[in-house]
C-alpha cells in the first residue's frame, strides 16, 4: 500500500508565483521573459516555465547586481517566491525595465515585520535567497545562521524581534528558540514556519509504526524539502527513508515497501509525485 501524505504537492504561495509567470508570458509574446534566480527550488517547475519561453537565470555562481545591469527596456523580469532586496527593484525602476514580483505572501509578512522592528535576530540558512532578501530589509538584522553559533554579544536590546526563514524545521526551530530565551531577557518571538511547511513536517513526525518507507519528493535545492527529510530521518530512524527528485531516480533505486507514504516539499509538482506512486504501485 501507498498512500499520499496530506497537504502534499504546491503550497499557495507556489501556485501563486507560477501562475504569475504563466500569466505574464501570456500576455506579453515575443518578449524576452526572464525569471531572476529560481522561481522555486524544483527542476520540473524549471522545464515548465522554459516551454513558455520564460528563461530562468540561476544566480548560484552569478553577481545579482551585474545581471540586472544587463537587461534592457525590451526585458520584463520576474522576482522569484523567496523575495529579494529592494535595492533590485530600484536598479530596474532607474533602467524603466518591467518587472514582475512573485514573492510568498507569507515572506512579505515576514519581510514587513523586519523592517519595522528596532532590531532583529534573524534564524536561517545562510545563502539562501530568502534569507539572503531579509536580512537587507533593515540596517539592525543580526543573522542567526542555523549552522553556526550566535554571538549573543551583538544584540543591543532586551527585547530584539526574532523572526525566521518560513522553511525551517520545527523542531530546530523549538532548540533555538529555548536558548534564546535563556540568553535574551524578553524576546519578542515570531515563529514565521509557513503551515504548508509545518502540517508536513508535523504529518511525518507523526507517523505510525505500521508505516514502514517514507518517500520525500523534491529538490535537494528546496530548504523545506531537504527539512522534512530530516524530520523523517530523525524521527522515523526504524523506517526506510528516501529522498527522489523525479521519476527517473526512482526507476534507478530498487525501492522495497510494505506500507509507504509519499511525502512532498512544497515546490513539488502533483505530476512528478503522481508518476512516482504509479511506478511504484505497478512494481
Amino acid at each position: 500500500m501507498i498512500k499520499l501524505l496530506k497537504p502534499i504537492a504546491h503550497c499557495y504561495g507556489v501556485i501563486n508565483a507560477i501562475e504569475l509567470a504563466k500569466k505574464v508570458a501570456n500576455e506579453n509574446k515575443g518578449k524576452n521573459i526572464y525569471v531572476f534566480g529560481l522561481l522555486v527550488h524544483n527542476e520540473e517547475v524549471t522545464k515548465e516555465l522554459d516551454n513558455y519561453g520564460i528563461k530562468t537565470i540561476d544566480l548560484t555562481f552569478l553577481d545579482p547586481i551585474e545581471e540586472l545591469n544587463k537587461f534592457d527596456k525590451n526585458d520584463i523580469v520576474i522576482f522569484t517566491a523567496h523575495g529579494h532586496p529592494n535595492k533590485y527593484e530600484e536598479i530596474l525602476n532607474k533602467r524603466g525595465i518591467t518587472y514582475f514580483d512573485a514573492t510568498c505572501p507569507r515572506v512579505k509578512d515576514c519581510f514587513n515585520a523586519i523592517r519595522s522592528a528596532k532590531e532583529t535576530i534573524y534564524i536561517g540558512k545562510r545563502n539562501h535567497p530568502e534569507a539572503n532578501a531579509a536580512l537587507t530589509m533593515n540596517d539592525h538584522v543580526l543573522f542567526y545562521d542555523i549552522n553556526d553559533r550566535f554571538d549573543y554579544s551583538l544584540v543591543k536590546t532586551d527585547n530584539p524581534l526574532v523572526i525566521n526563514q518560513t522553511t525551517l524545521s520545527f523542531l530546530e526551530l523549538q532548540d533555538i528558540h529555548q536558548e534564546i530565551r535563556k540568553n535574551i531577557k524578553n524576546p519578542n518571538i515570531i515563529d514565521e514556519i509557513c503551515n504548508a511547511t509545518l502540517l508536513r513536517q508535523k504529518a511525518i513526525n507523526e507517523l505510525g509504526g505500521e508505516i514502514d518507507t517514507v518517500i520525500i519528493v523534491g529538490s535537494k535545492k528546496s530548504s523545506n524539502t531537504m527539512k522534512l527529510y530530516e524530520v523523517a530521518k530523525s524521527r522515523h530512524p526504524d523506517k526506510n527513508i528516501y529522498l527522489l527528485e523525479n521519476i527517473e531516480q526512482c526507476k534507478n533505486m530498487n525501492i522495497k515497501y510494505k506500507n509507504a507514504v509519499i511525502a512532498s516539499g512544497t515546490s513539488t509538482p502533483m505530476n512528478t509525485i503522481n508518476q512516482i506512486k504509479e511506478y511504484l504501485e505497478k512494481q
